[in-house]
């Protein structure tokens, strides 16, 4: 139903052509042009079905199927609907008819003989409010989708945290690795390194000595040599701890 309510499709069931007749010129009167209406209470259902209404005026009481057993028939059928509500054309205006109307999905009266003045604010009113309640489904479903579509936008925002988290911690341990291989880098050229390196060049020396001397030139040579090989296993080592540690590796990438 759009919001022109003289567009709403009104189906009008009642087994005296002279009530239709009534209401449904009444109706075309006061602009409404889609209606549909019957006096055989046997084929609401397959009209419902068919040209689904937004408001059915049923009469109670009809030969071979009753107002009531039509209701029970729309329920059945799985048709009855808060969005195309039903209004009674009934004679009887006992409490029980009412009681029984209500539970069986009515939602409203309209007594004969019809006051036309009331049947108009009635349908119109009827109507309005079924015109609300889509409005406010639209917008419940809008909102809805609005909040499906946030909530999936925050899971991702989340899965992205959660992995620039992880990154993150990842990065930090490498630079605490080369941190900590770094420290050991510095100690092993402070201390260990210079061990050797002390050696050599005392060694080296020894080939400056002005005058004879009972030094073997050989034995300079092998403890040089030693030294060298000494220090050729530190710096290897060296070098597997900044591989390990993935010392010169860029850590931005």
């Amino acid at each position: 139903m759009n919001a022109d309510l003289n567009d709403a499709r009104i189906l009008i069931v009642d087994d005296q052509w002279s009530n239709i007749d009534v209401l449904e010129n009444f109706l075309l009167l006061k602009g409404y042009s889609n209606i549909r209406t019957t006096v055989f209470s046997r084929e609401v259902i397959s009209i419902v079905q068919e040209f689904k209404p937004d408001l059915i005026l049923l009469d109670l009481m009809m030969p071979h199927v009753s107002g009531f057993e039509v209701l029970q028939q729309i329920q059945d059928a799985g048709l009855m609907s808060e969005l195309m509500p039903i209004m009674i054309l009934t004679a009887d205006d006992t409490v029980e008819a009412k009681k029984k109307a209500l539970s069986g999905g009515a939602r409203d009266f309209l007594s004969k003989p019809f006051d036309l003045t009331d049947v108009d604010l009635r349908i119109r009113n009827m109507l309005l409010n079924i015109y609300l309640m889509m409005q406010l489904k639209d917008q419940n479903k809008e909102l809805e989708e609005k909040i499906s579509d946030r909530t999936e936008k925050l899971r991702h925002s989340n899965s992205a945290l959660e992995l620039a988290k992880k990154l993150l911690e990842e990065k930090i341990a490498a630079i605490q690795e080369q941190n900590k291989t770094l420290k050991e880098i510095s100690w092993i050229q402070s201390h260990v390194v210079r061990a050797p390196l002390v050696r050599m060049m005392s060694a080296a020396s020894l080939f400056e000595l002005d005058g004879p001397t009972n030094i073997d030139h050989i034995e300079i040579s092998k403890l040089i040599l030693d030294a060298a090989n000494e220090l050729d296993v530190i710096i290897r080592e060296i070098s597997q701890k900044s591989k390990n540690a993935h010392l010169f590796e860029d850590l931005n990438s």
